[in-house]
């Protein structure tokens, strides 16, 4: 298990710039996240300046209603080099009506465009389930990467004993360059666990990294691990040092942001969001004294944004007098 230490309170977190583009010092974050215990009215979004304390945006209620059914959980988004927004969601608990994610972009994080659904997984016939997109820009390929997990009857059978008997779920991805051809999915990896709940995240050249939420047979048998690659698409290999501690394991939804030196993995536990901050993934101190996040938020991810942005969203009425 990995080591935990105590946070200074003096301990001063300065931001630069991280995997998106255009991030300084002036930059704010934006989380977003489906609301429990809903799970069908949206997006929710927040704001903050340092990442810790958080401001909810239209009075905490959705900005953007779902127009594809069944649900619309763990909504990710990304910025790309123009100032677009791109965001992706779980859209079924199943895959018995769609075999795939929801879709839309947004120039101000106001207005959206027309959602509709990517059916990343329609060369899988026995897919089982699509959850928890996540979007990713893939230097080498000139592409976005969107990988996601999924359940595929009959694939992986060795494990399939670890959870319900039934889901044996894999990390999957795409490329895409316009959001309307995607190449066919493949497998990431098998870290010969259940993987849900991808975050890919570049620490430098040569040096990615893989968060996610696993079951696995040696105890803790939950919780979130890492695996690291050479390129976006692998090979990987799976760190079996647990990050969150045994009492954590029901966290999920990681997502990881560079601080200065640092590295900050967001997560939710049950009722709850929490964070760890880490120099070199190795030793973890809790931030959850510090993080005041924004009730019944769930599964999101949390970006860098031009503070004019967030400054827009702070402003915007939503319908009401502004």
């Amino acid at each position: 298990m990995r080591k935990r230490v105590c946070v200074p309170a003096a301990w001063v977190l300065i931001g630069v710039a991280g995997a998106c583009w255009g991030a300084d010092v002036g930059d704010w974050y934006l989380m977003t996240s489906h609301k429990e215990p809903q799970q069908t009215d949206g997006l929710h979004l927040a704001v903050s300046s340092d990442g810790l304390d958080w401001q909810v945006i239209n009075q905490d209620e959705s900005v953007l209603g779902p127009a594809i059914p069944e649900v619309f959980r763990d909504p990710s988004i990304a910025r790309d080099a123009q100032g677009t927004y791109h965001l992706v969601w779980t859209v079924a608990w199943g895959a018995g009506t769609y075999k795939g994610i929801g879709y839309c972009r947004s120039e101000d994080l106001i207005h959206w465009s027309e959602q509709r659904m990517i059916p990343v997984m329609e060369n899988e016939p026995g897919t089982e389930f699509v959850w928890a997109p996540e979007l990713f820009w893939d230097d080498a390929a000139g592409a976005w990467m969107i990988h996601w997990s999924s359940s595929v009857t009959g694939r992986f059978p060795e494990t399939l004993h670890l959870f319900n008997g039934r889901n044996n779920p894999r990390i999957y991805y795409t490329h895409t360059t316009d959001f309307e051809v995607f190449a066919p999915s493949r497998l990431l990896f098998n870290p010969d666990c259940l993987a849900i709940d991808s975050y890919l995240y570049r620490r430098g050249d040569g040096d990615y990294v893989i968060f996610f939420k696993a079951d696995r047979e040696q105890e803790p048998k939950r919780g979130l691990l890492l695996a690291r690659a050479p390129t976006p698409t692998g090979p990987y290999t799976v760190d079996p040092r647990m990050i969150t501690a045994p009492e954590e394991g029901w966290a999920e939804g990681p997502c990881a942001v560079r601080f200065g030196d640092t590295t900050r993995l967001y997560y939710a536990m049950q009722g709850y969001s929490s964070a760890y901050e880490s120099a070199d993934l190795e030793t973890w101190a809790s931030l959850r004294e510090r993080i005041s996040p924004p009730g019944g938020y769930r599964h999101g991810t949390i970006i860098r944004i031009p503070a004019a942005d967030a400054e827009r969203l702070l402003r915007h009425g939503y319908g009401r007098e502004e």
